[in-house]
């Protein structure tokens, strides 16, 4: 198999030449489907991402989730640490970039809330597989964060992958702290997964 550094690299490319044409239509569908899986799960509390790198776009989806009565969060990053917090994220909360150059929350803009506290957290990706696997960016702030998952599958959140239909692949390596996902939601609709289905059923 590829290794998982190249494979990254690689994946990476091709998610950023996705045009941006098919990014705009793309966004729409995201942000219905989105909606739809939120409510289905009736999820107050929802951790979401701001994209970079060509990650699916979520700007119309904060904004039609917000309109929707949940609350949003964003991860931020902790100095020296893996682990990310959340903060709130309301319109005019103040941003500032962190160290990788996303934008995030200043400290004490808005109240915080531990990963325990969120129904659903909505992650970025670079691709993933039909077995739940994910493949990040790399650095494993997600996996670190939510890794009591691992041993509590049955505990909120919930953790639905969002992007592009065509960020699937046949099989990814996969490590024993990588973090697996309850489902993927993409442009062309939720993309259910085995990962905690003994828990929770599905939207």
């Amino acid at each position: 198999m590829e290794a998982k550094r190249d494979l990254r690299r690689r994946l990476r490319r091709q998610r950023r030449r996705i045009p941006a044409s098919y990014r705009r239509r793309a966004e729409r569908r995201l942000r219905a489907e989105t909606l739809r899986a939120v409510r289905r799960l009736r999820a107050r509390r929802v951790a979401s991402y701001l994209d970079a790198d060509g990650e699916a776009p979520t700007g119309a989806l904060m904004t039609a989730l917000r309109a929707d009565g949940v609350a949003l969060y964003l991860p931020v990053l902790q100095p020296g640490q893996r682990r990310m917090a959340f903060r709130r994220y309301d319109a005019g909360t103040p941003l500032r970039p962190n160290r990788y150059g996303v934008p995030e929350p200043v400290p004490g803009a808005s109240p915080m809330a531990p990963a325990r506290a969120l129904d659903v957290v909505l992650a970025p990706l670079v691709a993933f597989d039909a077995a739940g696997r994910r493949l990040g960016m790399g650095g494993g702030h997600y996996d670190a964060t939510l890794a009591f998952l691992r041993r509590y599958p049955w505990h909120p959140p919930r953790v639905l992958g969002v992007a592009f239909a065509s960020q699937q692949v046949p099989a990814l390596p996969s490590e024993d702290w990588d973090l697996p996902l309850a489902g993927v939601i993409t442009e062309r609709g939720y993309v259910s997964l085995p990962a905690r289905q003994s828990a929770q059923e599905g939207p």
